[in-house]
């Protein structure tokens, strides 16, 4: 009986409402692909986040907040995690924000970049262009996937 009492009272402890991370894609063979399964409509667009953590080493680039647009150096990071803003009648998506971590788990964060940071806003590298709002073609199909979740 005390266990069950256990039981329950920490899963009545436990956060109302918890997202939890849903598999959806294996990036090809690169990276595990998951979304936040709590996915709600803003108005016109949906927000969906999605978690990939990747099997190979990837790069990202830290800009020199002294120089414009200048890139200091690339760092090495396994995983990241993304905000897409999905307008489904325009059919387009918009990258929001990315968060980059060192770890496969995404427990240790690196830096993170906003669609209106002044170094995004004001760049014009491929880095920089996923961040601009973009229509969405048929043979896209992670995008496709997205947009399914988000367009329900």
């Amino acid at each position: 009986m005390k266990k069950v009492t256990a039981l329950l009272v920490c899963l009545l402890l436990q956060p109302l409402g918890h997202a939890a991370w849903v598999y959806f894609d294996d990036g090809h063979g690169s990276s595990d692909d998951y979304y936040e399964s709590t996915i709600t409509p803003q108005g016109k667009t949906t927000v969906v986040k999605t978690f990939s953590a990747f099997s190979i080493v990837n790069r990202l680039p830290l800009y020199d907040a002294k120089v414009k647009g200048k890139v200091s150096q690339l760092v090495k990071f396994g995983s990241e995690q993304s905000s897409y803003e999905f307008d489904c009648k325009e059919q387009t998506v918009q990258l929001k924000s990315r968060v980059f971590y060192a770890d496969r788990e995404g427990k240790l964060p690196i830096i993170s970049y906003k669609n209106n940071d002044k170094v995004i806003e004001n760049d014009n590298s491929d880095f920089a262009k996923q961040f601009q709002k973009k229509p969405i073609y048929s043979d896209q199909s992670r995008n496709l996937k997205l947009m399914a979740l988000a367009c329900k």
